[in-house]
């Protein structure tokens, strides 16, 4: 933890306010509050770097930097020809560093507690020309993944509540591309998907690509709302409706039996097909029946393992409806021709012999802990939690907003996701983040960010003040 960010007290034990940040970050922090306030519109331009520079009197590459970082934060987009734009829509964060800028304790990403993945990796490297599968790598293989892999894959998806048959799962390079497959087998343009009001940004990313329509429902402590889409199918032609029923991302509600059914019965009244993003079922262990075991003819099922293992194996596993896996498999053809054989190898060795689930226990074992730093901490703040999930929904105390708090909070060294980042519509969403406890370096990483956050939560609202 470089020094700049290591919280200090007073003599009574209150936390003193982080040192100053560097100035890269310090810039961004300012222009980021601007654009999420609305000040700074969409489509319109931020000054040219030396300009900005010669006005704030420093160098050139801070700015570049700082423009770097909101472009990290897919706030603004580079031009040749008009410079740097202020972006219509945040769908989809980017994250394409390995680490976070120096200081800054990023509490962004969905990614494992633990780092036993590269620790087995190491192991299995060495191995796996002794595989009777090795000779395959370099071959084409099937787009729906070749016969053990899709027999490895029904393991893993059978720890989430049910076994389907190998030949309707589709083996993809991770739970967004499983989305995409879906997706592009079943939508026009034009169609409509029903979605949580705060939903996957991977959803909204693949709404502009395929141009559907995302319609927006409220969700209560049960999940997602059956009446709420009971009315919208009667007004309209529902094409699919998107759930994530085991702890919902970003709000960690697992959707109860009673509600799972009340949902499927809307979609088989209405002949609406689901897709079930699951991604996050093997956390839970026991567990009520999935959507797909209660509607296997109309349910698409996505799991994948990078939310138990690493972001870095990139493997996914889409269950169709009967009959229906061929068909999907084209999509998988089409983008990626087929699912990279390496990863898929190591992945089903794992799946076999017991590393996956190793590597699982060991994740929920780290969460277990961290969530007890987290209600330790945060004890008497309102949010939403599970032992088991690696993210935190928390509620913002009035008169904070939640874009506010997030800019706030970056400009003392912690990122997080304000609420506005998963609303697929312009209605009202609750002033909230989501704070990934399971992308912190370590518990202490985690305990210093915690802190921060509780010291931002007890103070008000403060503008970054400055001039762009």
């Amino acid at each position: 933890m470089p020094r700049e960010m290591q919280e200090s007290h007073t003599k009574s034990g209150v936390l003193k306010r982080p040192t100053r940040r560097p100035a890269y970050l310090e810039l961004a922090g300012e222009i980021e509050a601007k654009i999420r306030s609305g000040e700074l519109s969409p489509g319109s331009q931020l000054p040219p770097q030396r300009d900005l520079a010669k006005e704030r009197s420093v160098n050139v590459s801070t700015v570049t930097k700082a423009y770097r970082e909101l472009q990290n934060l897919n706030l603004v987009v580079g031009s040749t020809r008009r410079g740097t734009i202020v972006m219509r829509e945040v769908a989809m964060p980017r994250v394409d560093r390995a680490t976070p800028p120096s200081g800054l304790i990023d509490l962004t990403v969905n990614r494992p507690a633990v780092d036993d993945f590269q620790k087995r990796l190491a192991e299995t490297l060495p191995t796996l020309a002794a595989d009777s599968r090795f000779q395959e790598m370099q071959e084409y293989q099937p787009p729906e993944g070749a016969a053990w892999a899709r027999a490895a894959g029904r393991r893993w998806i059978g720890l989430n509540g049910f076994e389907p048959s190998a030949a309707d799962i589709v083996v993809t390079s991770g739970a967004q591309h499983a989305l995409l497959a879906a997706l592009s087998s079943l939508i026009e343009p034009g169609d409509v998907v029903v979605s949580d009001r705060l939903t996957y940004y991977g959803l909204k990313a693949l709404a502009q690509m395929f141009r559907f329509r995302i319609v927006g429902i409220g969700s209560d402590d049960e999940g997602m709302s059956a009446s709420e889409l009971e009315d919208i199918c009667r007004r309209e032609t529902v094409r699919a409706v998107f759930a994530v029923p085991s702890m919902h991302n970003p709000s960690v509600v697992t959707m109860s039996e009673a509600r799972r059914r009340e949902l499927v019965a809307v979609a088989e009244r209405h002949d609406v097909v689901i897709i079930e993003d699951d991604v996050y079922g093997p956390m839970l262990g026991t567990r009520v029946p999935t959507l797909a075991t209660l509607a296997p003819k109309r349910t698409y099922h996505i799991s994948a393992l990078s939310k138990a293992l690493a972001p870095g194996l990139r493997v996914g596993y889409l269950t169709c409806p009967p009959g229906l896996a061929q068909v999907t498999a084209e999509a998988v053809r089409t983008t990626a021709w087929m699912p990279a054989p390496l990863p898929l190898l190591i992945a089903s060795r794992w799946l076999e012999d017991g590393t996956a689930q190793a590597i699982l226990k060991a994740q929920l074992s780290e969460l277990r802990a961290r969530h007890t730093l987290v209600t330790t901490i945060l004890a008497g703040h309102s949010f939403a939690a599970d032992p088991r999930c690696m993210f935190v929904w928390l509620r913002l105390p009035a008169p904070w907003r939640a874009e506010d708090f997030a800019a706030n909070l970056r400009a003392h060294g912690v990122a997080v996701m304000p609420a506005a980042a998963f609303a697929c519509d312009r209605q009202p969403v609750e002033h909230a983040v989501r704070v990934n406890i399971g992308c912190a370096a370590s518990r202490e990483e985690l305990t210093t960010a915690l802190r921060i956050i509780a010291s931002i939560l007890a103070d008000r609202p403060r503008a970054l003040i400055g001039h762009v």
